[in-house]
């Protein structure tokens, strides 16, 4: 392969010294199908197809190809204000990100003119906030904000008022910004709920990232509870277990820093059952920080002249926890505690028995593994509120999409280079404007578009997903198997019911390809909606290939009450699953079965299992 691109690369480069810049075109386009090259390899290819470019006055291929190469001079010089405004506000924004400082300022307050000069309003907001520009960035947003296309869509309202409220308050206008952020609360909490009544948790859980958001620039605690809660219910549900315990640590660091120590301690308990209910071993490492947590807010409840009462309340609380992880030396402590607070002789008198019951005890190593440090990290997470509007005001639009991700260093080079490829493919076509591109090309497209592996590729395969042409349809169909997200999945579901043959085969292999812990939900919800055998069968392996427990118990739930052929697949798979810990599961499911097939297909399983184990 690397003598084959070097023979390639002397032609092209031949070619064009001999003035054939169109055929060294083609060459150097055969060349840039590798993506997987080294830099300086790949960016000799994309300097030598440049100069084909300008060589054939194709400047805005020249343009795309300069803005993934960084040379942001060259670039501006290919995509005029005039012709091409969109583009060249976007040179500058990336060229402002690079620069920073005042300078960058600068540039991306330029760049926001241009955006908003060509109406893209969403794009011109967000230039004017890393501009550090508050009071123009309230501006951009509040035209967002009467855009028509907005009315209807609540979800996209909630985030704009979001912006505009956070804006505001950067504007030193606390009491409008507020306004605008109780809006977005309202809204959002209302649309979290339609979300997961319609089974798009994926998306509810969006709303409440942005809930937790909103809490922290607030500094509203309750919000910010509300939307940890809420993420945490939504892992649960998807049975991402280290998730779940990351957004505990996230939210547990941040409930300790602000000293809200009767919330913290309560979730740090939650989390205890959580562990042990889920079969990780850091149920008593939890059960040990919430007793010391309840202490924590004792003394603060002390400190702050509270009611007695809840001193009392804590301390006990401390106990229940230390005298769960047989930590019996913190239990004396704490009732040391408990027998110096004024709750009246009698109490007092108890508490100093048990204190004397407890005299011989002493302090002791406890066997409590803590979460570990490199699991426990601080979510940086995505600017959904900008991202999303985005998408919106993107409307699906392939091109558009691709042109924000070449000269994006935040992506991986290989999805950069992918990305610029299909924007030379649209313009290979040379469409024109307001004229489709011809069924075979957008099919081509909606493939590469699958390639990125990225999530702002969903949009645009969602908008082709519903062309006329079947041709179109299947391309995006063997898309969806390159991307790994549960919104790949609404696509799956219509191309499973395409009246065409050759797209619902195309979606049935995607599904094939769709196995990851986020699929476990929408993939059942496959199994059990659709009547066609050969769909539930694919659903049904891909389920057993995620290798969760949750998969696990519901293949034994096929084998014990669905028929054959699915109980057949389900006894294969069970078979060859590679999680040891399903085996008390099968053990425990083979108690439960008298009699049958399906006991007698369990106990094949479970003495298979047990040889293997030994």
């Amino acid at each position: 392969m690397i003598e084959a691109n070097a023979q390639l690369l002397a032609r092209a480069q031949s070619l064009l010294s001999s003035g054939r810049a169109a055929e060294s075109e083609r060459l150097y386009r055969q060349l840039l199908q590798h993506t997987h090259v080294i830099d300086f390899e790949y960016d000799e290819w994309l300097k030598g197809v440049a100069d084909c470019y300008r060589v054939l006055q194709r400047t805005r291929e020249a343009g795309y190809v300069f803005l993934y190469l960084h040379a942001f001079d060259r670039a501006a010089e290919m995509f005029p204000a005039a012709t091409s405004p969109v583009d060249a506000a976007r040179v500058r924004e990336l060229q402002g990100r690079r620069v920073g400082g005042e300078q960058g300022n600068q540039l991306y307050a330029q760049a926001a003119r241009g955006y908003a000069e060509a109406n893209r309003h969403v794009l011109a907001a967000i230039a004017y906030a890393q501009a550090n520009s508050p009071r123009d960035e309230r501006r951009a947003w509040e035209r967002v904000l009467r855009d028509p296309r907005l009315r209807g869509r609540m979800y996209e309202e909630a985030l704009v008022h979001f912006n505009v409220g956070i804006a505001a308050i950067r504007d030193g206008d606390k009491e409008g910004g507020n306004r605008h952020l109780v809006s977005a609360q309202r809204l959002l909490e209302e649309v979290a709920d339609e979300f997961e009544t319609k089974g798009e948790r994926h998306r509810a859980f969006d709303c409440y990232c942005i809930l937790l958001k909103l809490g922290k620039d607030s500094s509203s605690f309750e919000n910010l509870a509300e939307g940890y809660i809420n993420c945490i219910r939504v892992l649960k549900e998807d049975n991402l277990k280290f998730y779940v315990l990351q957004y505990y640590e996230d939210f547990l660091r941040i409930a300790l820093e602000r000293e809200e120590y009767h919330a913290a301690a309560t979730v740090f308990r939650e989390a205890a059952d959580y562990a042990r209910r889920v079969g990780l071993i850091y149920d008593r490492g939890y059960m040990k920080r919430a007793a010391e947590t309840w202490w924590k807010a004792a003394e603060k409840n002390e400190r702050d002249g509270g009611p007695v009462e809840i001193t009392e309340n804590a301390y006990l609380a401390a106990i229940d926890s230390y005298n769960s992880v047989g930590d019996f030396f913190h239990v004396r402590e704490s009732y040391k505690q408990l027998a110096k607070l004024g709750l009246g002789e009698k109490k007092q008198k108890r508490y100093s028995d048990v204190v004397a019951r407890y005299s011989e005890v002493w302090q002791e190593a406890i066997d409590a593994a803590p979460f570990p440090d490199y699991l426990r990290q601080q979510h940086a997470y995505p600017e959904i509120w900008y991202l999303d509007l985005v998408e919106w005001e993107l409307d699906g639009d392939h091109r558009e999409v691709c042109a924000t991700i070449i000269g994006d260093t935040r992506y991986a080079d290989i999805i950069r280079r992918r990305a610029l490829n299909v924007l030379l493919t649209h313009l290979d076509a040379r469409p024109r404007e307001g004229v489709e591109l011809d069924p075979h090309t957008l099919a081509q497209i909606a493939q590469d578009m699958g390639q990125l592996q990225a999530y702002a590729a969903l949009q645009p395969l969602e908008r082709l997903s519903t062309h006329p042409h079947p041709e179109v349809r299947r391309g995006v169909m063997r898309a969806l198997k390159h991307l790994f997200f549960k919104r790949t999945f609404n696509m799956i579901q219509r191309g499973l019911k395409d009246e065409v043959p050759v797209v619902r085969q195309a979606a049935l292999e995607a599904l094939k390809a769709l196995h990851f812990p986020h699929a476990f939900d929408p993939l059942t919800r496959i199994f059990r909606e659709h009547d066609d055998p050969t769909v539930k069968e694919v659903a049904l392996e891909s389920i057993a290939r995620i290798g969760s427990l949750e998969a696990g118990e519901f293949l034994v739930e096929v084998l014990r009450y669905e028929a054959e052929p699915l109980r057949q697949v389900a006894r294969r798979q069970l078979a060859a699953f590679d999680n040891p810990d399903i085996f008390p599961i099968l053990r425990k499911h083979l108690e439960l079965e008298t009699a049958g097939p399906a006991r007698q297909a369990l106990e094949q399983i479970v003495r298979a299992a047990g040889a293997r184990a030994n």
